[in-house]
């Protein structure tokens, strides 16, 4: 925190005590919300997408009044048990791939194009419309 002259809150302590009023908060667990101990148990991602799979997740999340990470947690988690399920979707869109210019893996995979097809078009309806999830 700091105060309208930019000085912070802690500025005229000992560092060390300064740093642990600080970190009070996080380590008094039992001052902690149920969400902000699950959150602190949570771990953060980035992915590449194409931009019309964000800009799905970001309007279904607003529709149901969540956040785009809870919403792309739970398709992800969805996508997971298709997987193991053997879905033959799913492993028809894996076959989609080509061979990567990068030591780090072999190959890159597609969105089948059916369905980013069918996601813009339900996009481009809804910003059409206005009325889904607002």
């Amino acid at each position: 925190m700091s105060n309208r002259q930019g000085r912070k809150k802690y500025s005229g302590l000992d560092p060390a005590v300064a740093g642990y009023l600080k970190q009070g908060a996080v380590r008094n667990k039992a001052a902690l919300t149920s969400k902000q101990r699950r959150d602190m148990q949570r771990k953060r991602a980035t992915y590449d997408m194409e931009p019309v799979v964000k800009a799905m997740v970001e309007r279904i999340a607003k529709s149901e009044e969540t956040s785009a990470s809870q919403i792309a947690e739970l398709f992800l988690a969805f996508a997971i048990r298709a997987y193991l399920r053997k879905d033959p979707e799913l492993l028809d869109a894996l076959e989609d791939r080509t061979r990567a210019n990068t030591p780090r893996f072999q190959f890159d995979l597609h969105l089948p194009e059916e369905w980013q097809l069918a996601l813009e078009a339900f996009l481009a309806e809804v910003q059409k419309s206005k009325k889904w999830g607002e």
